[in-house]
């Protein structure tokens, strides 16, 4: 009787142990599902937290990256483009899908869906809530749900200078987005949401990987449970003994085995794939972080520093010399060899500096800095270093010879001196120019400024006016004219073509000159019986719009006889073809042609029958020294003589008395023009 007392206290006992562990293992499952949604969660919030300030670090990079090529996305090193880069890794290595929406969206691809859309609207009516997730049923597998986690973005300061107010934004950007993108996603304010990155994340998979190990714990349990029936069954009175072995036994294999199961299962399947994820997330952006910085600080075609590596490093670098070296006429070499060639060639000649402490700046231009005590040693070891890289260079069975030159920044040891150093090299025609050179030139330039300024305003007031100054003949009788430009300053004074005719030569302002001299002569001379004369240089003579509206002004006056055409004698003339096919068109007219200057630098007498010229104009510098200068007179003489032959009229300028008048006449001069007779004159 006992026995069986205790037989079914026992048995009570483990009825009721029975139903607590049913209890324990539903409330255990409960528990286990609730720890794997927070750890989904957690990672949706992970990712979308390393995105969000993934994005704040590229709009503060973009902005400094330039693009080599016109033909790329402007936006690729935006936030937007590259969070969705990172998705799509993410997405691709991963079971769960991360998007960046927006309700005003630009690409397509950041179209919400209905759900998004809810996340966006809940953003905005609760703009200090920092989060939001719920859990959605997912309609391709029963009775399973999906997390979906969102984390609002915001407008920032950055995103205002292509999201802000249209007028604010700069028309180029503007356009460029209108045209990839359309209208839309304007107008936003600071602190305004733009949308939000969405993360969702199917817990199917966690889910089942839950319930597979609950039912193995759940069938070892019962199968232990019912073994312990069988043995209380089986056993005497020792069987409270024997189930206190059992329930040690139970005990001891449950804490090693199932726990450690358990806990393994978990940290490996879960915490494991989060650290895998972040672990890939950081080294995307690394290297992200690592290209963009080289994209920025380095020369692609040749891996060394470029221009702002080189602005950076001479903040704290103490240098003695910013040597500034430059290839002449690399455009040309370009052209002729082509492109890869030219490349080859730069990526040679950064081989030969390579041991320097080295900079590429432009494609063309490198920089070195060099420690030296000594201004001599610097300009040695520049010379030496050019020597080097002239030598010739053997590319694509192409023997290459290059020229360069180097501007030398010593005292100031600034880049800019540098730079004005090589400019002094082209104006001083020295292949080696330091700073304290080009102080002049630069003086020079602003003196250049002050003119062109001057120019400019006489263009825009009309205070740029042709003078005439009379020909005449052998009788002294005024048979023709010559134009000549002067500019008028605002208080009246006359300035001479002297002060400011070559430096508008520099300019298209040369040619707004050209073009007031030809139309305001023709106008005045149109109705006159008077031949006039036009100076045309070989600047002139090579642009196309020039030559255009000389000859639409020619062929609107009345007597084209009555048009002179002086070209100054130089020899690139000679050699330009398109000159001397309008020159032939001009004749073809009926204009005439003279030679101005004729004697001065290049005296060629095939010259003038190259380009089949009416006139010829002999020199100044020989008609004011013909009196005194028996070289002088003999020359005339030559050209007088010459010309007569081949049937040419003489015009000798500079006639300043009434003895080299005589003197001009008895040599045989058909023409003459001079301060003697006239200065230029306004009026005729």
């Amino acid at each position: 009787m006992k026995f069986r007392k205790i037989k079914n206290e026992i048995l009570s006992i483990f009825i009721i142990s029975g139903i607590g562990l049913v209890l324990i293992l539903t409330i255990s499952y409960i528990a286990i599902n609730n720890f794997i949604i927070e750890q989904k969660l957690q990672e949706a919030r992970l990712v979308a937290h390393t995105l969000f300030y993934t994005g704040g670090y590229l709009s503060n990079v973009a902005p400094n990256v330039k693009l080599k090529s016109d033909k790329v996305d402007p936006f690729i090193l935006t936030s937007a483009y590259c969070i969705n880069q990172i998705a799509l890794i993410i997405k691709k290595n991963e079971n769960f899908i991360v998007r960046q929406v927006s309700d005003r969206y630009r690409n397509r691809s950041n179209r919400p869906d209905s759900n998004e859309l809810e996340a966006i609207e809940y953003f905005k009516k609760n703009p200090d809530v920092k989060e939001y997730y719920k859990f959605y049923k997912d309609s391709n597998i029963t009775n399973s749900k999906e997390l979906q986690y969102y984390y609002p973005l915001k407008i920032t300061k950055n995103c205002l200078k292509c999201h802000g107010p249209v007028e604010k934004i700069p028309k180029q950007l503007y356009k460029r987005i209108v045209k990839l993108y359309g209208k839309t996603a304007f107008d936003y304010k600071l602190g305004d949401i733009r949308g939000v990155i969405a993360v969702k994340v199917p817990l199917q998979q966690a889910q089942m990987a839950t319930i597979d190990l609950f039912l193995k714990i759940v069938l070892f349990i019962v199968l232990i449970y019912f073994i312990g029936i069988y043995f209380f069954l089986k056993v005497n009175r020792k069987i409270l003994k024997d189930i206190e072995k059992i329930n040690l036994h139970f005990e001891k294999y449950f804490s090693r085995h199932i726990f450690k199961l358990l806990k393994g299962r978990l940290n490996y399947q879960e915490f494991e794939d989060m650290k895998q994820i972040l672990n890939r997330s950081v080294k995307s952006i690394k290297e992200y972080q690592k290209e963009t910085y080289f994209r920025f600080y380095y020369n692609p075609m040749t891996n060394l520093p470029n221009r702002k590596k080189l602005m950076n490093t001479l903040e704290n670098d103490h240098s003695s010399a910013i040597i500034l070296i430059d290839v002449d006429q690399f455009k040309e070499l370009n052209f002729y060899y082509g492109e890869e060639v030219a490349d080859k060639l730069i990526v040679e000649m950064a081989k030969r500096l390579y041991n320097n402490r080295l900079f590429h700046i432009k494609i063309d231009e490198f920089v070195i800095l060099k420690e030296s005590d000594s201004k001599e040693e610097i300009y040695d070891y520049t010379v030496k270093l050019l020597k080097k890289i002239e030598e010739p260079y053997y590319i694509d069975n192409n023997e290459i010879y290059i020229k360069t030159r180097a501007g030398i920044s010593f005292s100031k040891k600034t880049f800019i001196s540098a730079i004005s150093a090589l400019d002094a090299t082209r104006i001083l025609n020295k292949d080696i120019a330091f700073c304290s050179e080009a102080q002049a030139v630069r003086d020079k330039y602003k003196d250049h400024l002050i003119w062109l300024k001057k120019i400019r305003s006489a263009l825009n007031d009309g205070r740029i006016k042709p003078f005439f100054q009379p020909i005449v003949n052998r009788e002294g009788k005024i048979v023709k004219y010559e134009a000549l430009v002067r500019l008028i300053e605002e208080d009246g004074k006359i300035i001479s073509p002297f002060f400011f005719l070559n430096i508008a030569k520099r300019s298209r302002l040369y040619f707004e000159i050209t073009k007031v001299v030809i139309k305001q002569s023709f106008s005045r001379f149109k109705n006159e019986e008077f031949e006039v004369s036009i100076n045309l240089s070989i600047k002139d003579l090579a642009d196309m719009e020039i030559r255009e509206f000389i000859l639409e002004q020619v062929r609107e006056f009345p007597d084209k006889g009555r048009i002179n055409f002086e070209v100054v004698e130089e020899e690139d003339i000679k050699d330009l073809k398109e000159a001397k096919e309008f020159l032939v068109v001009l004749k073809n007219e009926g204009c005439k042609i003279s030679i101005d200057d004729f004697g001065s630098g290049y005296a060629n007498f095939d010259y003038l029958l190259s380009l089949n010229a009416d006139i010829v104009k002999v020199d100044g510098s020989l008609i004011k020294n013909i009196l005194n200068d028996k070289h002088s007179e003999i020359i005339v003489n030559t050209i007088i003589t010459f010309a007569k032959k081949a049937n040419r009229e003489i015009v000798a300028e500079y006639v300043e008395n009434e003895e080299i008048f005589n003197k001009l006449k008895s040599m045989g001069i058909d023409y003459f023009q001079g301060y003697y007779f006239s200065a230029p004159l306004q009026n005729i």
